[in-house]
């Protein structure tokens, strides 16, 4: 499910696939015998093995947690450690931490520094080695199988990747294209963890975009206390109110905007549910290039299910398998002839009674315009009137719209309405 969203997420901003190898020097496990757990190294990225933690770029954000974290020292050329950190930290980053480090924490025994080399290989799966001796692992068998394999070759009774490390002295080095050196200290941590993590997809914006998501982020922060401070003061000095108003105005205007088709392309990512619901056109039907009854039919059996249930977002000019296509395969002369066909429609077929449980706007998404309706649940029940003049009756059931006829409806109508809808109760 978070590959699938990465995935998604790639296509949506044309950004290219990587890993935490590709762009790691150096990964430093923690040691105790430091002050702060590491020797502070530029461009470093310090990941928690526990989800509820933060990841941080600087030893400055430790705290005195540095025991539950790993240091990985990046490449300046290829990612910025504060962007990077911040990923981890937003909902999917969060998402690919949990997946990585989800059974793998060990714990018990403390590890100790040493000579010794475990070496993980990022083109073939992970690769150990100690003492002469090398076993290849491959991605599906994991570090377990090489705990097995060690265990035949010396290792008797040593199963765990924890004890496997002990005996290994706690020294790995990791190679991503160049060799480049993990050092252990004395510190409880997960091998396996740190292995899912080093080989999960990311994605990357370049180095230049890093640095302009980093500024935004900083002017955004800035803006929020300086909009606490003069909203203090408001009341106290209230000068240039019209030419405030109007530059917050436009701020709100370009934030909204801008969150708006982030929502979308988050929903579209999250893909089809209960209550999600795509649609390539409003009108038209596509094969034949003509508007089409059957396909504002189901735009609006679609609304009407979701009414009736427990409410949904149906996103018009969204194909199937999550592509944005837009409002333009409807061929309206404009945006306000396509918004005022939709009110028709509704009017038509569903009631101006029941306009106010829909709410709809057409959002910029990828240089083009959907169509975002939101319904809300109503408290009584509300039937699609179609072409011949029949009232047709919609819920939901898991991602699709369905219709209720004959003692099915009568059931659900009165256990979900009672007598809102004047039936008689069985």
């Amino acid at each position: 499910m978070v590959e699938k969203e990465i995935n998604t997420v790639c296509s949506q901003y044309g950004l290219r696939l990587t890993r935490l190898s590709e762009l790691t020097l150096k990964v430093n496990l923690p040691d105790a015998g430091l002050e702060r757990g590491f020797i502070e190294e530029e461009n470093s990225l310090y990941l928690p093995l526990y989800e509820e933690e933060r990841a941080v770029s600087s030893l400055s954000g430790l705290g005195t947690e540095f025991q539950t974290y790993v240091q990985f020292v990046l490449n300046p050329k290829s990612v910025n450690s504060e962007y990077l950190a911040d990923f981890f930290n937003n909902d999917l980053g969060m998402k690919i931490r949990k997946a990585c480090v989800a059974g793998h924490l060990i714990q018990g025994a403390k590890a100790r520094v040493g000579s010794d080399e475990l070496i993980l290989d990022s083109s073939h799966g992970s690769v150990l080695e100690a003492s002469g001796l090398r076993t290849v692992v491959s991605a599906e068998s994991g570090l377990s199988q090489a705990a097995s394999d060690l265990d035949e070759s010396g290792f008797a009774g040593r199963i765990s990747v924890e004890d496997m490390c002990i005996e290994l002295d706690g020294s790995i080095d990791l190679i991503s294209g160049q060799a480049a050196p993990i050092t252990a200290g004395n510190s409880q941590y997960s091998l396996a963890g740190i292995d899912a993590l080093m080989y999960s997809k990311l994605y990357l914006p370049d180095l230049q975009a890093q640095m302009k998501i980093l500024k935004i982020k900083a002017l955004t922060g800035e803006l929020i206390s300086q909009l606490s401070l003069f909203n203090h003061r408001l009341s106290t000095y209230p000068k240039n109110l019209a030419h405030l108003e109007e530059k917050l105005e436009l701020i709100r205007e370009a934030v909204k905007i801008a969150n708006d088709s982030d929502y979308i392309l988050e929903l579209i990512r999250r893909g089809e549910s209960k209550k999600l619901e795509f649609k390539s056109t409003l009108r038209m039907n596509l094969m034949t290039g003509k508007p089409d009854w059957n396909v504002e039919h189901a735009v609006l059996k679609t609304i009407v299910a979701y009414i009736n249930t427990d409410g949904g977002i149906l996103l018009v000019g969204v194909s199937n398998s999550g592509e944005v296509l837009g409002i333009e395969n409807d061929n309206f002369l404009n945006e306000d002839k396509f918004l005022l066909h939709l009110k028709q429609l509704i009017k038509q077929h569903i009631g101006l009674a029941y306009a106010s449980l829909i709410e709809y706007a057409l959002v910029p998404v990828n240089g083009k315009k959907v169509l975002k309706i939101d319904c809300q649940k109503s408290d009584e029940a509300v039937f699609l009137k179609s072409g011949n003049n029949e009232e047709e009756f919609y819920i939901r059931i898991g991602p699709s719209s369905e219709r209720l006829t004959g003692s099915n409806l009568l059931e659900y109508v009165n256990r979900r309405y009672g007598r809102k809808v004047g039936l008689t109760e069985k």
